[in-house]
């Protein structure tokens, strides 16, 4: 049996993080990690390696979710979807220069956050219901 894909979420409101993990966990996914700077970010998503990040944008903690998904790239080609309240047309180019990412606006509905995981899981190499790609 495949392993669920694991999820690290870069989020600095306590709350909104535990709420984001518990619907990740309900989809499938597994959480194997969660940080709120963007320092802790690249040091967690470096050391545990997850097959797809959510990253918020402005992290109050220090650093920017943008920051970090720029110092995550130069290692690994995660998957990355931006859960923020940007999104105004510079920021989206920005992302856009990063590859294999998505912004989804906050607030988002839980439709829009599974789709944006389901297109997460494809990039990772996962089929839209989580099985390995042939």
């Amino acid at each position: 049996m495949l392993e669920p894909l694991k999820v690290f979420i870069v989020e600095d409101d306590q709350l909104l993080a535990t709420a984001l993990s518990m619907l990740v966990e309900t989809l499938g996914y597994s959480v194997n990690g969660v940080a709120d700077s963007a320092s802790a970010a690249v040091d967690g998503v470096l050391k545990l390696r997850p097959e797809i990040v959510i990253m918020d944008v402005n992290l109050q903690a220090g650093g920017s979710g943008l920051e970090a998904a720029r110092a995550i790239r130069v290692q690994r080609d995660v998957p990355i979807i931006f859960y923020t309240a940007y999104g105004d047309h510079g920021f989206r180019d920005q992302v856009l220069e990063l590859r294999h990412t998505q912004v989804v606006q906050k607030p988002a509905s839980e439709d829009v956050l599974i789709e944006a995981l389901m297109m997460a899981s494809a990039s990772a190499g996962r089929g839209r219901n989580g099985a390995a790609s042939p």
